[in-house]
């Protein structure tokens, strides 16, 4: 499959079709694009055995586990890819290769060594948090395991932000097929021997441990592909200057208040409804969450060519690339959604199993919310691409009033269907703030004066 997709077929069809500047963005996209195939395939099969496992109110458990964590390890991070797609891309243009290496291991060690100052929060904090969960000592050791999965995964942006310089994502996904067997073997092993809440855990663990360790090796396997020769083989790091650290400054903000809103939810939601209730809004947003991995991998592929041709002056380019994926993305969504409302009912029956019908009403209000970010994922990462930060900072602000401010209004009385649109709103909040920013950012080149189109 790795040869075909390289070689042949869409490959082949990606040269002939479009300009050279364009080329590399469309096949970085669908590598990308089979990486999140991939994904998305074995998180159907990993959430249809873990709900029928637990059930609704073990998926409720489940669901503020991962919050709780995801919230501790991305409040408590930098966002290392952007500043490898960003600056050290800007480092090779220019020929500064030991700048470009010393500033990616300077990423990377940042990334890992935050990880660990998470996971010694987390493990400071799991007392005080054990009423979200009720006082079951089995929840507690849960979420020192999950914790586990967050220090393995803590390069794996940055390692696929290298094999994007590298033009060879087809080698994670490689590590992105591994990691999915090995868990979705896993929660099979924990359904057979009827096993409970910890060997579910285990098994989001056990992948993240694999695309962890996978990816950091071949993204070191693809140093001199991406012009980063001996990366690994120097301790010498490259400290950012001013430009790069007010980046990360204003990256480590906006990643904090992307971790709220991400996660916000389910920790509101802990406090206002049943485990029960929690599981059924969680299994609607594992669903509608899996169809949007496609527009996460348009704007993960079109990041490094923005940033390669913004600082190659070539605005033009830059604008070109905006408008076809934007176009891309929204028929792909119109298309997509308009499907899932006509079969959502089968789709519920087929992942959860009995027990989950109430999931209808709450997926069908989570999709306004989708159809948002699916318009707005091919250029909302035009500004990381350009080395601005605040835009994405006042964005996730605003959805995130937008949002706390829903669910405290409607999640009480409305219980899961009241948290779907206080989503919605969140993310439709999000994407008009962010318009404003991306006009900007198409109307002026590398110079910063207005460009002509």
């Amino acid at each position: 499959m790795v040869g075909m997709l390289s070689k042949n077929g869409a490959a082949a069809l990606i040269r002939r079709l479009l300009p050279q500047s364009d080329q590399r963005a469309a096949r970085q996209t669908l590598w990308i694009g089979a990486i999140t195939v991939a994904q998305i395939l074995a998180s159907i099969v990993q959430v249809a055995l873990s709900a029928r496992i637990l059930g609704p109110e073990g998926l409720g458990a489940v669901a503020i586990i991962i919050a709780l964590t995801s919230l501790l390890y991305r409040f408590v991070s930098l966002p290392g890819n952007e500043v490898i797609t960003t600056f050290v891309t800007r480092s090779l243009a220019e020929g500064r290769i030991d700048e470009a290496t010393g500033t990616l291991r300077f990423t990377m060690l940042v990334a890992q060594g935050l990880a660990l100052v998470s996971y010694a929060l987390l493990v400071a904090v799991t007392l005080a948090v054990s009423g979200l969960l009720g006082e079951a000592e089995g929840y507690r050791s849960a979420l020192l395991v999950y914790g586990i999965g967050g220090i393995a995964a803590a390069t794996v942006r940055e390692s696929l932000a290298v094999l994007r310089l590298a033009d060879r994502l087809q080698w994670g996904f490689i590590v992105a097929l591994v990691s999915s067997a090995a868990r979705t073997a896993f929660l099979v092993a924990a359904w057979i021997a009827e096993g409970g809440l910890i060997m579910v855990i285990s098994a989001y663990v056990v992948g993240d441990v694999v695309t962890g360790v996978g990816m950091f090796v071949a993204a070191a396997s693809a140093e001199r592909q991406a012009g980063l020769p001996g990366f690994l083989r120097s301790l010498r790091v490259k400290v950012p200057g001013r430009d790069v650290i007010a980046f990360q400054v204003g990256s480590f903000w906006r990643a904090s208040v992307e971790a709220v809103i991400l996660h916000i939810d389910i920790i509101l939601l802990a406090n206002v409804l049943s485990l029960h209730q929690v599981g059924l809004y969680r299994a609607a947003y594992q669903i509608v969450d899996a169809t949007k991995h496609p527009f996460r991998s348009i704007s993960t592929g079109v990041q490094a060519e923005y940033s390669r041709q913004w600082y190659g002056g070539n605005a033009v380019a830059v604008r070109r690339i905006a408008r076809r994926f934007t176009l891309l993305s929204l028929a792909v969504a119109v298309a997509g959604y308009g499907l899932l409302v006509i079969i959502h009912e089968p789709v519920i029956s087929i992942m959860f199993g009995p027990g989950f019908e109430a999931v209808a009403f709450p997926l069908l209000f989570l999709l306004p919310g989708a159809l948002a970010f699916a318009i707005i994922a091919p250029v909302y990462v035009l500004p990381a691409a350009t080395g601005r930060a605040l835009p994405h900072l006042a964005a996730y602000s605003v959805a995130l009033v937008a949002m706390v401010a829903a669910i405290l209004a409607l999640a009480p009385t409305y219980g899961a269907e009241g948290a779907a649109w206080a989503n919605s709103i969140g993310w439709i909040a999000f994407a008009v703030a962010f318009v404003p920013f991306i006009i900007a950012a198409l109307r002026q080149g590398h110079s910063g004066r207005p460009v002509e189109t």
